[in-house]
Parts: C-alpha cells; sequence; structure tokens
C-alpha cells in the first residue's frame, strides 16, 4: 500500500513538471520569434537610412538586443537542460516504484500460495478428525462444541480463499475461459459443501434444480455463487437459505435468498467495496475482513456479468448474478467423471481405497473415515509403497485417492499413473489440493481425474464413492426446506 502511494505521489510530481516544461519551451519558441522580428527590423533600417551615424545606431542598438536576447536565451536553455534532467530522475524514480510495487504484489502472491497450501493441510487433517467423531457417542454438550468446530474450520477456510483470490486479481492473474455448461452442474458442485455447513449453524438449506444452460467461466462464477451462500449462511442466525434461478430475458439469473439480519439502504452500495463492513449489532464474529463481496464486484465485472442486491434490515437479503444463456452440448468435460448421470445403481459394498499423502495425519484422519464409511483403506506416502501394499495383500484398488503436491516435488497425478499402471483395469482417480489455478483443474480433468479442494468436502466425496459403478446412489445431502418462503418472489424449478 506504500508503495502505490509513493507511486502515486511521483506520479503527480511528473505531471506537475510536465506542464513547467511545456511552458518553457513556448517561452523559448516566443524569444526565437522576437529575434527574428529584430532581425528583420534592423534590415529595414539599413535600407532606409544610408549614413554612416544611422548604420552605427543601428549596429548599436542591434548588439545590445542580440546580448540581451542572448543572455535571455542562454538562461532559458540551462532552465531547460535542468527540467529535462529533473525529468530523467522523475521517470526513473516512477520505474523503480513501479518495480518495488511489482515485485512486493508478486511477493504477497508467493507467501498467500505457500500459505493457503502449508494452513489447509492441517485444516484439512481437522476437518477429516472432527467428521470421523461425528458419528460417535457423544454428550450433547460436546456434540455441540463439535459442530461449532466444523463452522469455525469452514470459514477459516473461506478466509484463507478470499486472501487467494483478492492477490490473484491484484496481479490480472486471472483470465476468464467462457464454455457452455449447465447450471444444475455448478449447484451440484456447491450443494453438499454448504449443506453440512448448514446444518452445523442450525439453518435450513435448499437448492431447487435448473435445466437451464449458460455461457461464461464454470469456476470464476462458481466463486461469485459461494461468496453469496457463504454470506448468507454467516449473516442469518436462524431460519433458511434458498438458492434458485429465473429465466430473464437477457439471461439466467442466479439469485440466494436468506432470513437473514439484512442490510440497511444506506449500506447497499458500500458493501461492494474492499474491507467495508457494515457496522450491526448483530454483526457475527466471524464476518471476515470485508474482501468476500468486493472480490465478487471484480470478478463480475472480469465476466462481464450483473450483479444485485436486494435486502431489508430485520428481514433477509436477495444477492442474484446473472449469466448470459449458453447452448447446450453433448461434451460432458466440464463434469466430474462421478457425476450422477452417469452413475450405475448396484449392491453396496466395501471399496478398496488407495490414499496416497506425505502428511501423516491427512492419512489417519482418511483411513478413519473411509473406514468408518466400511471401506477397506491402504494408506500410503508415495506410489511405490502404494504398490507394494496393494501387491502384499493381492488386490485390485476401486479408487486411487492422491494429494497433488507430495514430497521431494512428486506430483499427484504422476503417482496415480503409477499406481494404475500396474493393473489391467484402471481404477478412477481422485486428486486433492489446495491450488486455486483453474487451468490446473481443468488440465487434471482432461487426464480422467476428478479434483476436489482443501479441506476436503466429505459430502461430496461420499456422494462420489456411491456413484462409483455397482454401488448404490447416495440421497441428496442438502437439507429440504418445501416451506421456505424468502423475501420477494421465490425462485421455482426453470
Amino acid at each position: 500500500m506504500a508503495a502505490r502511494r509513493t507511486a502515486a505521489g511521483t506520479a503527480t510530481r511528473a505531471a506537475r513538471e510536465r506542464r513547467q516544461l511545456q511552458r518553457l519551451r513556448e517561452q523559448n519558441r516566443a524569444l526565437r520569434k522576437t529575434v527574428r522580428a529584430l532581425m528583420a527590423r534592423v534590415e529595414r533600417e539599413f535600407d532606409e537610412h544610408a549614413g554612416a551615424f544611422s548604420w552605427f545606431q543601428a549596429a548599436a542598438r542591434l548588439e545590445d538586443t542580440v546580448r540581451l536576447r542572448t543572455e535571455q536565451y542562454e538562461s532559458l536553455n540551462a532552465q531547460l537542460t535542468r527540467e529535462l534532467e529533473s525529468r530523467r530522475e522523475i521517470e526513473l524514480a516512477l520505474k523503480q516504484a513501479k518495480q518495488l510495487a511489482d515485485s512486493g504484489n508478486q511477493a504477497k502472491t508467493r507467501f498467500l500460495a505457500a500459505a493457503s497450501h502449508d494452513l489447509r493441510q492441517p485444516l484439512n487433517s481437522a476437518v477429516l478428525f472432527l467428521e470421523s467423531m461425528d458419528d460417535g457417542p457423544l454428550a450433547p454438550g460436546n456434540r455441540e462444541l463439535l459442530q461449532r468446530a466444523k463452522v469455525a474450520l469452514a470459514s477459516l477456510n473461506n478466509l484463507l480463499g478470499t486472501l487467494l483470490d483478492s492477490a490473484r486479481l491484484d496481479l490480472n492473474g486471472i483470465a476468464p475461459r467462457p464454455a457452455d455448461f449447465p447450471i444444475g452442474a455448478l449447484l451440484d458442485r456447491i450443494g453438499p459443501e454448504f449443506g453440512s455447513v448448514a446444518r452445523s449453524a442450525g439453518l435450513e438449506l435448499k437448492f431447487i434444480p435448473c435445466r437451464a444452460w449458460v455461457r461464461t467461466d464454470l469456476h470464476l462464477l462458481e466463486t461469485i455463487v459461494r461468496n453469496f451462500v457463504s454470506n448468507a449462511i454467516r449473516y442469518t442466525p436462524r431460519g433458511r437459505v434458498l438458492v434458485g434461478c429465473r429465466r430473464r430475458r437477457t439471461g439466467l439469473e442466479i439469485c440466494v435468498y436468506d432470513t437473514g439480519v439484512g442490510i440497511e439502504r444506506q449500506h447497499l452500495q458500500r458493501i461492494f467495496d474492499e474491507y467495508y463492513q457494515v457496522p450491526s449489532a448483530g454483526r457475527p464474529r466471524d464476518a471476515g475482513i470485508g474482501l468476500g463481496l468486493s472480490i465478487v464486484s471484480r470478478l463480475a465485472r472480469l465476466l462481464t456479468l450483473e450483479c444485485a442486491v436486494q435486502s431489508r434490515a430485520g428481514k433477509g437479503s436477495r444477492f442474484s448474478v446473472q449469466v448470459p444463456y449458453g447452448r447446450a452440448t453433448a461434451d460432458g468435460d466440464h463434469l466430474d467423471m462421478w457425476n450422477p448421470a452417469t452413475g450405475s445403481v448396484g449392491e453396496r459394498r466395501a471399496l478398496n481405497v488407495v490414499v496416497i499423502d506425505d502428511h501423516p495425519d491427512v492419512l489417519r484422519g482418511m483411513a478413519a473415515i473411509l473406514g468408518k464409511w466400511g471401506h477397506r483403506v491402504l494408506a500410503a506416502s508415495a506410489a511405490t509403497e502404494a504398490v507394494v501394499q496393494l501387491i502384499a495383500a493381492d488386490l485390485q484398488p476401486d479408487l486411487i485417492i492422491s494429494d497433488y503436491h507430495l514430497a521431494a516435488g512428486a506430483k499427484g497425478d504422476q503417482a496415480i499413473h503409477e499406481v494404475q499402471r500396474e493393473f489391467d483395469s484402471v481404477p478412477p482417480a481422485l486428486i486433492i489440493t489446495s491450488d486455486p489455478d483453474p487451468l490446473l483443474r481443468d488440465q487434471l480433468q482432461r487426464r480422467g481425474m476428478t479434483v476436489l479442494a482443501k479441506p476436503l468436502n466429505l459430502g461430496k466425496l461420499r456422494a462420489m464413492l456411491d456413484r462409483l459403478p455397482g454401488r448404490t446412489r447416495a440421497a441428496a445431502t442438502v437439507t429440504p426446506a418445501a416451506t421456505y418462503a424468502p423475501p420477494g418472489p421465490p425462485a421455482r424449478d426453470c
């Protein structure tokens, strides 16, 4: 921030110096014009007065005038030289300030990326351990504390994601990749994750199905909708949250309704400013730092989308974003490999699941969760160790799960391929990563892998496992809210 203020002050000084330099150049041109006029007058006097005395007087006057104008010209040239030197110094200072600001932004982004990975790794372990305790025998008071811990971890994860998104936007590190996709695919990705968060907060959450297709960047639109849903849950101490779509003439409007604390009219425009937080007695302690909606606004401008908000203090809010319609296609590359439409129905059975991660706590947490779900887990820190365990137990893996960043610079997709090539039938693969780069996600999906973000969304993972061939499709993970009547006209199935 200090580097930006320095650069702005330097730019102001440079503009002032450029205006002064322009004035001096105009004065120089005026002096040259005066000299030419004097020379012309002297020549006329020479022609009109042929006497020697007249020639002497004219020469004397010309000498004085030339001497005076020469002194003025030399002074002006010296001043111009100083101004040019000052301008070069200002330009150099501006260049150095810009380099300093760019270097600071890059360092900040590298730090946040590293912090995102390093912090989300133990955060992922904590989520796994808490979820493994959720179905166990607990006293009512301890169960309430467990739910509060889960909500706190979800808030921490949202804060990390917000900081990283803000840093990438500051560096113009986000390039939209528009594509046609069904909006239902996006809602299916968000629903299971926020369903458990809403239940932990004691809220009802409902996603209304929609069959419309839109055209925009799926991952950036998902970030916008996630912010809307996260805010709705955070600012709704009791009641319901509804996510639905409306068909408009100019595009599909994705709406998020809540029955929360609401926003007073005078704050509605400022809530999209960076670090602005509505002063309210009902503001939750985990309300963040005021960056979520500013990121929504910047992403909407990047995608040329229109966002809107309606709210009544004490009654609730309605946030929406309008997206242009897309063309339905048969291409399913934008969907996860475990999309409900591709799942088969069969007899429920235990799966042989290989988990590869160099973090011991993650391995223990995944083993606890998958074991609780009735699966056999082979935990390994590297691909070679996983292959040795499979061969020793004479097992064929049904699923391979790997962290993307492994020890010694190894990558999860490489480890998965190393395990897959040891078997005739290629088992499906799942990559878990804290890297927010959508290009990485698309690259891995094109290679036949599904990607989940850290901390791991266990509702989505369980739904994926239940949709594997030979398993019964899982029930919906979002709490129904058939009686919910949101502020304004309710969204309907479109």
